[in-house]
């Protein structure tokens, strides 16, 4: 197949999983923590989408923790995520501390890491 060219040619996706609980799991809103990432992604790089999801995952007790999360995304190209990956892992360590989270997810390209 012919590769057609275009006039943005996006071929990295980073997506950072925007916690709705504090402190394990007492739920809150994390509407100014999902602007603020919004608004960091699209400085570095021209844009960013939210989308709401839910999900579960093992906590350190043990426990299964179930909660809404939503799932900031941007496109980009690979020079531009080389330049800014640092700072796409300071937000990580932002919104863990702030959210008194274990982990916070980044997924770049598809591969799961927990900040």
């Amino acid at each position: 197949m012919k590769r057609l060219k275009f006039k943005f040619d996006l071929s990295c996706k980073v997506s950072i999983y925007v916690p709705a609980t504090k402190n394990v799991s007492a739920q809150v809103d994390n509407s100014d923590q999902v602007r603020w990432v919004i608004k960091e992604l699209s400085s570095m790089f021209g844009g960013a989408t939210a989308s709401q999801a839910v999900g579960g995952w093992v906590c350190e007790s043990g426990d299964v923790v179930l909660e809404n999360t939503t799932i900031v995304y941007s496109f980009c190209k690979e020079k531009d995520l080389q330049e800014n990956f640092e700072r796409v892992l300071t937000i990580c360590e932002i919104i863990k501390e702030e959210m008194s989270q274990e982990a916070v997810s980044l997924e770049i390209n598809g591969q799961l890491a927990f900040v």
